[in-house]
């Protein structure tokens, strides 16, 4: 039997609230493939933090080039 494929553009908040909410309904029984032209998620609110230096930015994950 083949999966039915589920394909959600863009994740922003509203691209992973939906394949959360898929994945929870459906499980296994369907493929979800989330696509985003960004290969990171910045939460918006925290970057008036950083650029008042209430925080320092969140360091990148190994492996994952720092932007040009």
């Amino acid at each position: 039997m083949v999966k039915t494929r589920v394909v959600v553009l863009g994740a922003g908040f509203g691209g992973l609230e939906l394949t959360t909410i898929l994945s929870d309904t459906f499980g296994d029984a369907i493929d979800i493939v989330l696509v985003d032209k960004s290969d990171a998620f910045v939460f918006g609110f925290s970057k008036l933090d950083v650029m008042f230096g209430r925080v320092i930015p969140a360091t990148r994950l190994p492996g994952c080039p720092r932007p040009a």
